[in-house]
């Protein structure tokens, strides 16, 4: 979870000035993809202070191949898409490896897959 620097007003009246401030951000669940290089999520924003309001729901999709990162939220009209550098690109790769990697691991030792585990194979 992050707690948000800035949190984000949300008007909680229709036709009023009421707001509610979102700060929290939730990405889950998450995909890796190690073929195609990507990670994939939900972001979810709630609010601490009121939480009985209705989450915010968006999507994050990082593209180690393109070396391209989108961060959408459509009901606060909000998109971003940024170009990773070299060292973001091999961060990503080296945080969907680890993932998989670790998967992969605890499948072996918990005895679900009989086998031996290669890492980064």
């Amino acid at each position: 979870m992050i707690t948000l620097t800035i949190p984000t007003p949300v008007n909680s009246v229709l036709g009023a000035a009421t707001t509610v401030s979102y700060d929290h951000l939730v990405l889950s669940p998450l995909t890796h993809d190690p073929m195609a290089l990507t990670i994939t999520g939900t972001i979810r924003l709630t609010s601490t202070a009121n939480p009985d309001m209705q989450a915010i729901t968006g999507s994050l999709v990082v593209n180690a191949s393109t070396g391209k990162m989108e961060l959408s939220v459509p009901q606060l009209d909000f998109f971003r898409r940024i170009t990773l550098s070299p060292a973001q690109i091999a961060a990503v790769n080296t945080m969907i490896t680890n993932a998989q990697n670790a998967v992969e691991a605890g499948l072996v030792s918990m005895g679900v897959i009989a086998g031996t585990q290669i890492t980064g194979a």
